[in-house]
C-alpha cells in the first residue's frame, strides 16, 4: 500500500502528468464541482447535485416498481406472493455484485478525491472483470438451485400454484444477471467519480420500457403474447438490458474520468484487486447476513398466510419509496467522504455528512407524511380485497412514524461505507438482520399472536437499534483514517 502511494507521489511530480489530470479534473468539475470550495451554499449545491439524480431514479423506480407490482396484482393473489416469494433469492442472487460495487464506489471515490484518473479507470475495468467472473457463477448456481430455493422460502404455509409462479418469474431473471451485474458495477463507478446523473437516465429509461412491456407482456395487448408471470419476468430483463446499453455507451465516451481500458480489462492487476476485495469481502459478508436473516423473515412472514403475505408484499413494495431520500442522500455521503479522505481532508467529509443529514431529515419527514396520509390509498392501487388493502395500509403507518430515524441510519451507514469501514457494517447487520429482526418477529407473532404487525414493529426495531450503534460508530471517528 505504502509502495503504491508513493508510486503516486512520484507521477504526479511529472508536469506533463499533472497537466492530463488537470485537464481532465476540469471536466468532470461540470459534472460534480470541486470538494473543496470554502462556501457553504456551494457546499449545499454539491450536495443537491450528487443527490438529486440518485432520489429522482430512487423515487421512479420506486414508482415504476409498484406499477410492476400493480400490474402483476391484475392476475391474482398467486401471482403478487409469487412474485414476492422471489424477492429474497433475487437479493441473494445480487449479493455478490452489491458488495463488489462498495468496494468499486469507495475506491473510485478515493482515487477521483486524489485526482488519480488512472487510478480511477484501473479500480472500475478490475471490477468489471471480476463481475464478469462472478456473473458466470453465480448464473450457473441459481439455475440449479432456481426450484428448491424458491420451495424453501415459501415454506410449507404457502399453496403450490404461488411457488409455481415463482420459480417461473425467477428462472427468467436469472437469466438477467449479465446486464443487471454489469449495469450495477459501472454506475457504482461512475457514482464514484461523483457522477450521479448516468445512473438516473439508464434506469429511468429502463424502467419505463419494463413497465411498456409489462403492459404488452402480462396481458397480451397490442398483439403481443399473454405471457402472465414469465411476461413481466421477461420485461424486466429486456429493460435492464437497454440500461446496461446506456450506461456502457457513457462510460466509452470516456468524458466522466472513467474509460474502457481493453489492457486493463483483461490484465489482471493484484494490488487493485487486493484493494477493492478489502472492502468486498467484509461488505459481502454483510450482504450475506442480510440476505439469509431476510429470508429467515420472509418465511416467518410466510407461515402468516397467502393474505397476509400478499398485504405484506404490498407494503414492502410501497415502503420502498419511504427509503428513497435515505439512499439518495446516501450516495452523495459514500462520494463526497471517499473523495474527501482521497484528498486528506476528513474534516471536510465530516462537514458533508452533517450537512447531507440535515437536508435527508428534512425529505425522509416530508415522505414519512405523505405515507401516513395516502397509505391506504395506494394500497388500494394493488388489490380489490378490503383485508388485504386494510393491513397493507396499517404497516406503512408503523413505517411512516419511524421513517426519518431510517433514513438517517441510511447516510450514517453510506459515509461508513465511503470510508471503507466494511468490517463494522457486517457487524451491525448481523446484530440487526440475524438475531433482532428474526427473534422480535417469532416472539410477537407466535408467542403473543401479534401477526403482521408484531412482523413489522419487529423491522422497524432492527432499524432504529442499528441506527443507535451505527451513530455511535461514526462519532468515535474512527473510520477517517481507514485505508483503501
Amino acid at each position: 500500500m505504502e509502495d503504491t502511494e508513493k508510486d503516486l507521489h512520484s507521477e504526479f511530480e511529472s508536469e506533463s502528468a499533472q497537466t492530463y489530470i488537470d485537464d481532465n479534473f476540469e471536466e468532470v468539475i461540470e459534472i460534480q464541482g470541486d470538494i473543496e470550495t470554502e462556501d457553504k451554499k456551494a457546499r449545499r449545491n454539491l450536495i443537491v447535485s450528487l443527490t438529486w439524480p440518485s432520489l429522482a431514479e430512487n423515487v421512479l423506480m420506486s414508482f415504476m416498481q409498484m406499477a410492476d407490482m400493480m400490474m402483476v396484482g391484475g392476475l391474482g393473489t398467486d401471482a403478487i406472493a409469487g412474485v414476492g416469494l422471489v424477492s429474497q433469492p433475487r437479493f441473494l442472487m445480487m449479493s455478490a455484485f452489491q458488495a463488489l460495487n462498495i468496494g468499486t464506489t469507495a475506491l473510485v471515490a478515493r482515487c477521483r478525491g486524489a485526482r488519480d484518473q488512472e487510478g480511477a479507470t484501473t479500480a472500475f475495468c478490475q471490477a468489471l472483470l471480476i463481475t464478469t467472473i462472478l456473473t458466470a457463477i453465480i448464473g450457473a448456481v441459481m439455475l440449479y438451485f432456481c426450484e428448491p430455493l424458491i420451495r424453501f422460502v415459501a415454506g410449507k404455509e404457502l399453496s403450490e400454484g404461488v411457488i409455481r409462479e415463482g420459480i417461473t418469474y425467477f428462472r427468467i431473471q436469472i437469466y438477467g444477471i449479465p446486464t443487471m451485474s454489469l449495469t450495477m458495477c459501472m454506475n457504482a463507478a461512475l457514482r464514484g467519480a461523483g457522477n450521479t446523473r448516468a445512473a438516473f437516465y439508464n434506469n429511468s429509461v429502463a424502467n419505463t420500457i419494463n413497465v411498456f412491456l409489462n403492459y404488452c407482456l402480462i396481458f397480451g395487448n397490442l398483439g403481443f403474447p399473454r405471457m402472465g408471470v414469465a411476461g413481466a419476468s421477461l420485461a424486466t430483463v429486456i429493460g435492464q438490458f437497454v440500461g446496461l446499453c446506456m450506461v456502457a455507451f457513457v462510460v466509452a465516451g470516456g468524458k466522466y474520468y472513467l474509460s474502457f481500458n481493453l489492457k486493463k480489462l483483461l490484465r489482471t492487476d493484484l494490488s487493485m484487486i487486493r484493494r477493492i476485495v478489502k472492502i468486498g469481502i467484509p461488505a459481502l459478508l454483510e450482504q450475506l447476513i442480510m440476505r439469509v436473516g431476510s429470508i429467515w423473515f420472509t418465511t416467518i412472514a410466510t407461515a402468516l398466510g397467502d393474505m397476509a403475505y400478499a398485504a405484506h408484499m404490498i407494503a414492502m413494495n410501497i415502503q420502498m419509496l419511504s427509503w428513497t431520500s435515505g439512499m439518495a442522500f446516501g450516495v452523495a455521503a459514500t462520494t463526497l467522504v471517499g473523495q474527501c479522505l482521497g484528498r486528506s481532508r476528513p474534516d471536510l467529509a465530516k462537514e458533508y455528512v452533517r450537512m447531507t443529514q440535515n437536508l435527508g431529515y428534512f425529505v425522509s419527514t416530508f415522505i414519512g407524511i405523505t405515507l401516513f396520509t395516502i397509505g391506504r390509498t395506494l394500497s388500494g392501487l394493488y388489490s380489490t380485497d378490503l383485508i388485504i388493502i386494510g393491513l397493507a395500509a396499517d404497516m406503512l403507518r408503523i413505517v411512516a412514524l419511524t421513517n426519518p430515524v431510517i433514513n438517517a441510519r441510511l447516510v450514517y451507514v453510506s459515509a461508513l461505507r465511503g470510508a471503507g469501514d466494511a468490517r463494522f457494517m457486517a457487524v451491525v447487520t448481523f446484530i440487526g438482520v440475524l438475531l433482532v429482526r428474526p427473534l422480535l418477529s417469532l416472539l410477537l407473532t407466535r408467542v403473543f399472536h401479534m401477526g403482521l404487525t408484531g412482523l413489522w414493529i419487529a423491522l422497524v426495531t432492527d432499524s432504529f437499534i442499528c441506527y443507535v450503534i451505527t451513530i455511535v460508530r461514526y462519532r468515535q471517528g474512527k473510520w477517517v483514517s481507514i485505508k483503501v
